[in-house]
């Protein structure tokens, strides 16, 4: 075994070969036991010290003249040459172990600088010194086994890491090694070489395994005999006929690759091959004629050809001129089918990786897809292209962009669609910017505009443009914004705000704020317009017992409209008999109010009170209450109060039933609409209702819910029922829906869902209103949801909707759920719960 520091690459191959023959005995000698050779090849390791390499000019390890043994010699590349001896460093020899196929010890030596007058030999070729990363793990090198370990698939419980090794020596950055059991070959530069039995090469990024590697001489290492390659982390592997190593740039050419990995994915694995893939240095993988899946037998699920694959870890597959297969059928072309492998926490920008189709009444038949593009994480995005058979051709952009030094991200989200039938062009637009300008100082600004509305929907355009800068220090902030909408030729907006807010110590802060916004419509011969100032100022005080707040608020403008607080004051104290036997909270308002509409102003002050919540056990059943009070002063002289009280009683019926009683009551006195118009406004007349929640329940089987309410009034109210039950572990079923007394009355309109399994590995979701009175149809607005997983990895979705007539079919890859097109009635998943609370 040996390391090559990085800028001797030149001779790395050389050194790394012929050196691992330090771990085995001469062919003359007894084949030693594996763990000697392990602790010799760690004693040779570790008395070459890294800095006596950095002094060296040029590093190989020889041994004195002589003839090989008949053994070696059988061996391709065994070489019977002398070899020139230059002068030794002086390194202790390893008793019993020599280098290559000759007798003697091995050592290390030196190349001494050439007297004056005397011609040198060339240094190897420089190569670039690789970047140091922080997180590179940890390389032991410590050989395992000869053929490939199992990937433990993605979504499953981690294995136990085995134990960190003691006494076991590890590789430096940059560097190489390799370990095997024997090496054949010459000692001089430029000899080739072949290392046989169990061969490990470890470098930067990853291992390769193999039977047998032979070096050219120059910098290529062949590895066959079962190769392949694993990562570090043991969470990607690959296999092929023959891998062809750059010792050099480090990179790993395989012909006739194909591997498994779970970097990206969240259940399972994806499998790709190749007939020629490479790998570079940063672990990244590049070949021609792929085919990428994620199920195991992707002949019975699906797969994804193409000319060209790039795998880039942690960051996204790009497979150019890619072919959905799904079995032996072609389905589906795309000139480039990029494949994220991290999440999208966005949910409204993920792209769809194959299309969707369907079909409804008003837009006909239709196919949708969403065509990925990515450069990398600061560039990405996808194309939209919608094609319906009746509406016309939709066509999309969606950017993201965000600046490397972190100053800018920029969102484009464009779309258009020449619909034929309102013979229209429609489009929609949103472009968001976020700039930091500095540490200080931010901004973002924003663009919509949407004339297209979706199906049956004929609005005018809607355009809107905000922005908005804010000056941000430690006790102070200073925020500018901007905003102009407008709805066709209809109605616009403008406005524009100024907030200061300063915080002068830690009790005391205060806010002063600006508006000013102008508006105007036309609606026939209609129109009007308005212009609008508001002036604020809050300033806001604590102290150990209380919490104060003073606010100034005043609008100006040509119909007066709201109410002014000019100031309005506020207490709120903490201290307010905390030890009583239940909570109790006040506040106390008072100030100067005005509405300018009707030109009334006076003063006001509301007292409010807080009583409760009181929790209390009542024969088993768990009490509890609250009130609150607000009793008002005006300086007109009226007075007028309000009181809401709450109480709750919920009692326990055996271990499968419970009853929940409610009660709430609110009254009031004094005058209603007096004095102020817009301000503390009352209704006329004392309310109270009453709940009665019945619940019957067996663990996750069934649960009952029955509801009566009343007002006091002397008329019924509906009788509402929910039923939720699981007939199986995978099926269940949703019944809900009220009961009117009376004459002609009863059950009107009730609604049914359910979930079961239809088939293997499949699913029927349906949901329907019966009718139970009234003509039409018994069950109608039906929908209907299937769906299949094919090979455990992807999901067959089909959608129909009776009330929009509509068709949806699409797919959805299990491996990848964070970035995988999923669909339902309004909502991201299945239309029916698969679960309900007790």
């Amino acid at each position: 075994m040996f390391v090559v520091d990085p800028k001797n690459r030149g001779l790395a191959a050389i050194l790394a070969l012929l050196v691992a023959a330090s771990s085995i005995t001469t062919a003359r000698a007894a084949t030693p036991d594996p763990d000697q050779s392990q602790s010799l090849a760690t004693s040779l390791l570790n008395r070459q010290s890294c800095a006596q390499r950095a002094r060296e000019e040029l590093a190989q390890v020889s041994a004195p003249a002589e003839s090989p043994s008949p053994a070696a010699s059988t061996e391709p590349g065994a070489s019977a040459e002398p070899s020139a001896l230059p002068t030794p460093v002086s390194t202790p020899a390893l008793p019993g172990v020599g280098p290559f196929p000759h007798s003697g010890n091995a050592r290390l030596y030196a190349t001494p600088r050439p007297a004056p007058g005397t011609t040198a030999s060339p240094p190897p070729v420089p190569t670039p010194t690789p970047t140091p990363q922080s997180s590179t793990p940890t390389i032991f090198l410590q050989r395992g086994g000869s053929t490939p370990p199992p990937i433990p698939p993605a979504g499953q419980p981690t294995p136990t890491p085995a134990p960190v090794p003691t006494g076991v020596p590890t590789l430096a950055p940059g560097n190489i090694a390799v370990i095997s059991d024997k090496v054949y070959g010459g000692t001089r530069k430029g000899q080739p070489a072949d290392a046989v039995g169990n061969v490990h090469i470890y470098y930067a990024q990853e291992e390769i395994v193999g039977g047998r590697a032979h070096f050219d001489g120059v910098r290529t290492v062949t590895i066959t005999g079962h190769p392949y390659l694993i990562d570090h982390a043991h969470d990607s592997v690959l296999t092929a006929k023959t891998i062809v190593f750059d010792t050099i740039e480090q990179t790993a050419r395989l012909i006739g690759g194909k591997g498994e990995s779970d970097q990206g994915v969240q259940t399972g694995l994806v499998y790709f091959s190749a007939k020629d893939l490479h790998t570079d240095k940063d672990g990244s993988a590049h070949g021609i004629d792929p085919s990428v899946s994620t199920c195991e037998n992707p002949r019975s699920g699906y797969h994804i050809t193409g000319k060209t694959i790039d795998v880039i870890p942690g960051d996204k597959i790009v497979i150019n001129k890619a072919v959905l297969w799904l079995g032996a059928a072609a389905v589906f072309y795309l000139p480039q089918l990029v494949i994220p492998l991290r999440s999208v926490q966005d949910q409204r920008v993920k792209p769809h990786w194959f299309p969707e189709v369907g079909y409804d009444a008003y837009e006909g038949f239709w196919i949708k897809i969403r065509v990925p593009f990515g450069k990398d994480r600061y560039y990405y995005g996808y194309y939209i292209v919608n094609y319906y058979t009746k509406e016309g051709l939709g066509l999309g952009y969606v950017g993201f962009y965000a600046a490397k030094n972190g100053r800018r991200t920029v969102s484009v989200n464009v779309y258009g669609i020449n619909d034929q039938l309102t013979q229209s062009r429609e489009y929609n637009a949103a472009i968001t910017e976020q700039e930091n300008f500095s540490q200080h100082l931010q901004g973002s600004f924003n663009f919509g505009y949407q004339s297209n509305y979706g199906p049956l929907i004929s609005i005018p355009p809607n355009e809107s443009i905000n922005g908005q800068i804010e000056h941000q220090t430690t006790n102070t902030s200073q925020n500018y914004s901007f905003n102009r909408s407008s709805v066709g030729s209809q109605s616009s907006s403008d406005s524009f705000a100024f907030t200061d807010t300063r915080q002068f110590n830690k009790n005391f802060n205060q806010a002063i704020s600006f508006n000013l916004s102008s508006s105007s419509s036309s609606f026939g011969s209609q129109a009007s317009s308005s212009n609008v100032a508001t002036f604020d100022y809050l300033a806001h005080y604590t102290t150990a017992g209380a919490d104060y707040q003073l606010e100034y608020n005043k609008t100006y403008t040509q119909q007066p409209y709201g109410v002014d607080k000019v100031p309005e004051f506020q207490v709120r104290p903490y201290d307010f008999f905390q030890h009583f036997i239940f909570p109790i909270s006040a506040q106390l308002t008072a100030g100067e109010y005005s509405e300018p509409s009707n030109q009334f102003a006076t003063w006001r002050v509301d007292g409010g009170l807080v009583l409760g919540p009181a929790l209390a056990k009542v024969f088993g059943s768990d009490f509890q209450a609250s009130v609150n009070i607000d009793q008002y002063a005006y300086g007109t002289g009226d007075l007028k109060a309000a009181i809401a009280q709450t109480a709750s009683l919920t009692t326990p019926i055996g271990s499968h039933i419970v009853n929940s009683l409610s009660y709430n009551e609110a009254n009031y006195n004094g005058p209603a609409f007096v004095p102020f118009q817009y301000l503390d406004q009352q209704p006329s007349q004392n309310t109270k209702n009453a709940q009665d929640l019945l619940r019957f329940f067996n663990d996750d089987i069934y649960t009952l819910s029955v509801g009566y309410s009343t007002n006091f009034d002397g008329i019924a109210q509906p009788v509402s029922y929910q039923l939720a039950a699981r007939p199986s572990s995978r099926s269940i079923v949703l019944l809900s829906g009220s009961f009117i007394p009376g004459p002609g009355q009863g059950f009107t309109q009730s609604n049914l869902q359910f979930s079961t399994p239809f088939g293997r590995d499949a699913s029927l979701q349906f949901v329907t209103n019966i009718n139970w009175t009234g003509p039409g149809e018994r069950f109608g607005d039906k929908i209907v949801y299937y769906t299949r997983t094919i090979g455990n990895c992807y999901q067959v979705q089909v959608l129909y909707s009776e009330a929009s007539k509509l068709i949806s079919v699409g797919l959805n890859l299990l491996a990848f759920p964070s970035q995988g097109a999923q669909f339902a009635i309004g909502q991201s998943g299945p239309i029916v719960p698969t679960s309900f609370n007790f």
